[in-house]
């Protein structure tokens, strides 16, 4: 069923399509598709604070990001005009999704190769982060489904 996941510290409705099993989230971080305001994959950290799951109403529309990108928490949320910080276009989402999961159940720090610059994650604070291809996706590229 259609929902949202919003976690403190960030104003955003994170939409999902398929109802979300969050009674692991003590043990491990998840990973959840989510499909607005961004489309792909959420990973959210056990050590996040409060979190809302709402199950209810049909998903809106995408954000439009021409670049891969990487969501962190921001009190504005994602944009148009700023999507998230922009990833080379080489990344492999899945392998950064799995080890920023790893950085936020070790409590270590994670670098992030941007564009242009590297940013810095501190896994024993960051309550999610949000990996995204480009939307809509390029020609001959596939976007990750459940």
């Amino acid at each position: 069923m259609p929902g949202y996941i919003q976690i403190e510290g960030d104003p955003t409705r994170w939409w999902f399509e398929q109802s979300i099993d969050v009674g692991g989230l003590a043990e491990q971080a998840l990973s959840i598709q989510v499909h607005a305001p961004l489309v792909g994959t959420l990973v959210l950290s056990p050590k996040a604070g409060s979190v809302l799951v709402v199950e209810q109403g049909s998903v809106p529309t995408a954000l439009n990001n021409p670049h891969p990108v990487i969501y962190v928490p921001t009190p504005g949320g994602p944009s148009a005009a700023s999507p998230g910080h922009d990833l080379p276009s080489s990344v492999n989402l899945s392998n950064l999704a799995s080890q920023l999961a790893a950085a936020m159940r070790g409590g270590s720090r994670q670098s992030v190769a941007l564009a242009s610059g590297t940013l810095v994650l501190n896994g024993a604070a960051l309550a999610f982060v949000v990996v995204a291809p480009p939307n809509p996706p390029a020609v001959g590229d596939s976007v990750p489904h459940d």
